[in-house]
């Protein structure tokens, strides 16, 4: 069965990488630019996966400064 679309999506955030839109029904819609990958998540989901994100990106950069140093 085909899924129908939820309706006009609100804007969360955008940048050169990423675009993160909602639907009426909740549904969080990430897609990065570079890759052309698109993720539907929970809202749940999307807390889960930013937090991940931010420990990741924490990580690089202690890395990043580590070398400097």
């Amino acid at each position: 069965m085909e899924r129908k679309p939820c309706g006009r999506h609100s804007q969360l955030a955008s940048n050169d990488a990423a675009k993160i839109t909602q639907c009426p029904c909740g549904t969080v819609h990430l897609h990065l630019s570079a890759s052309g990958v698109s993720l539907r998540l929970s809202e749940e989901a999307l807390k889960n996966v930013t937090r991940a994100m931010m420990t990741a990106l924490d990580k690089v950069e202690e890395a990043e400064q580590a070398a400097i140093n």
